[in-house]
């Protein structure tokens, strides 16, 4: 016995409405990040972010590198009950002038934005530097490679000590 035309019909529409809802709660998430200007040599620090969706963050990184180096590196971002934060490696006085980073979020669609590209300054002094607080955060960073080239140790430019670096596998 086939179905009323009409129950196809209502069906058919039902799935198209579902369809759209599901289209337009897809939007991939909203980041709010104050660009930081500056930070001092030798110090770990943190940068944070207000991240948003209509569904889940699934992940939120800092992709940060020294200008002018080839490849970035990347933290991921922890939820600390107000925003996301990242703690990056402290840059090496004398070897990082600016460190050039952005934020990336994706949500549990697979939707994905980033901010701009930020440039912070590295100098001796450095009115709100966003040095980590936190001994144990500082001493325990696990920064992630983002190509095979960068090979199995952190970039120069930013201090090894307490930092842990996964290199891309080779396959």
């Amino acid at each position: 016995m086939r179905p009323a035309r009409g129950t196809r019909a209502a069906a058919l529409f039902g799935l198209a409405a579902w369809l759209a809802a599901a289209a337009a709660s897809a939007e991939p998430p909203a980041v709010e990040h104050q660009p930081v200007p500056c930070t001092v040599p030798d110090k770990a620090l943190t940068l944070c972010a207000n991240i948003t969706d209509d569904g889940q963050v699934a992940k939120s990184r800092v992709y940060f590198r020294s200008a002018g180096d080839k490849f970035y590196s990347f933290v991921d971002m922890v939820f600390g009950g107000l925003n996301f934060c990242g703690t990056l490696p402290a840059p090496r006085e004398g070897r990082v002038k600016t460190v050039e980073y952005y934020v990336q979020a994706v949500d549990d669609q697979y939707e994905s934005t980033r901010t701009s590209t930020f440039q912070m300054a590295v100098q001796p002094t450095c009115e709100f530097p966003p040095v980590e607080k936190d001994a144990a955060k500082a001493a325990a960073i696990t920064v992630y490679a983002t190509h095979k080239d960068q090979g199995k140790k952190l970039s120069e430019g930013f201090q090894g000590p307490g930092v842990s670096f996964v290199p891309v596998v080779r396959r």
